[in-house]
């Protein structure tokens, strides 16, 4: 009997977010408040995501194909969570004069958010390989290819520019989203203070470029009509634009995710787009579920994968409704894994990052 570990192939899984908007605004003229419907999305892309794996084939012993099918679009949770970082990180700028020479105190801020609960799930994607190596009689020897070299450029993120393999497959989509830190960052002044027209050129401009030769590595490019998206929505949000400008937007940017992507991958970033804004009540069971987001983004499948592993021993998926409860099973214990994990390694980090500066 073998546990199918957390592998360095890329699968689809939801990016990080940013901190949860504060309830008062920061700077002149800008009048922040909680975005009821943020919390709401992310519980629905990261609940989307984990169902996506735990029942597309992470966990092979408890595969039905019937659940397999009605989940198999959960893979989408992560285009959400690229709707909303394009919204949520330059709304964390609105007001504060942002300009270029704050840039390092800028990305220092998204660091410490987002880079410590990331290395702390790597440590324990590691522990997980090396047990399996060390305990459990298996074909593959997981460890054996790990390198300083693999290591360093997981943690920065930069896998995509070398031959290495991500230790973790969920960090394809932290890459991505350092590279829209470092696009609205350095940008930030001419996409959302200047005429709505840089907004569109830049952001058509970065669409097309996905297309030249040898970009694929810079992986913002084709996800880049996600992000404006967002950024439409957030132009709407601050009453930047007109409703028949904000519909332009949204189609003219649903179409280049078209382009980009799929239709399936257009409906849904217009979606999350109107979304946003739209909800205004909030859910208690996915307010809670937004809060842990990130956190269960990060371990869900390191939890599942175990959990599988102890509980078909306890109970053996002889049928597929053994299958589907313990499948229940693993996604309550991957929900109760990453409270703590919030709580201890992301939480503290939070507050780490709100208190360093933009």
């Amino acid at each position: 009997m073998t546990i199918v570990p957390i592998t360095g192939e890329p699968t689809a899984l939801p990016p990080p977010v940013a901190v949860p908007v504060s309830a008062a605004g920061q700077g002149a003229g800008a009048r922040k408040s909680y975005l009821v419907g943020l919390d709401a999305l992310r519980a629905v892309a990261a609940i989307s995501v984990c169902l996506f794996h735990f029942t597309g084939g992470m966990m092979p012993k408890l595969i039905v194909p019937a659940m397999q099918s009605v989940f198999s679009s959960g893979y989408l949770g992560v285009d959400i969570f690229f709707v909303i970082s394009g919204f949520i990180i330059p709304y964390s700028l609105v007001g504060k004069n942002h300009q270029i020479v704050g840039f390092f105190s800028y990305i220092k801020k998204r660091i410490l958010r987002i880079n410590p609960p990331a290395y702390a799930s790597i440590v324990l994607v590691l522990g997980q390989w090396f047990l399996i190596d060390k305990i459990i009689q298996h074909n593959n020897h997981y460890t054996g290819s790990l390198s300083w070299g693999q290591l360093i450029n997981n943690l920065l993120f930069t896998i995509p520019f070398t031959n290495y393999k991500w230790i973790s497959g969920i960090f394809w989509t932290l890459a991505i989203e350092f590279q829209f830190y470092l696009f609205v960052g350095i940008l930030f002044s001419l996409l959302f203070e200047r005429s709505v027209a840089w907004f569109i050129g830049l952001y058509v401009l970065v669409a097309a470029a996905s297309f030249l030769p040898h970009t694929e590595l810079i992986g913002f490019l084709n996800y880049s009509s996600l992000f404006a998206l967002g950024g439409v929505a957030l132009l709407w949000q601050q009453q930047r634009i007109p409703l028949w400008a904000y519909i332009a937007g949204l189609l003219v940017f649903g179409g280049l995710t078209l382009w980009q992507l799929e239709l399936t991958a257009a409906l849904v970033g217009i979606g999350t787009a109107v979304a946003i804004n739209a909800i205004k009540t909030r859910i208690p069971g996915l307010s809670f579920l937004g809060r842990i987001s990130y956190s269960l983004y990060l371990v869900h499948a390191l939890i599942g994968t175990t959990a599988e592993f102890v509980l078909i021993k306890l109970l053996p998926p002889t049928t597929d409704a053994r299958k589907m409860l313990l499948t229940g099973v693993c996604f309550v214990l991957a929900i109760v894994g990453s409270y703590v994990f919030y709580r201890v390694i992301e939480q503290p980090f939070m507050r780490m990052a709100a208190q360093n500066g933009r």
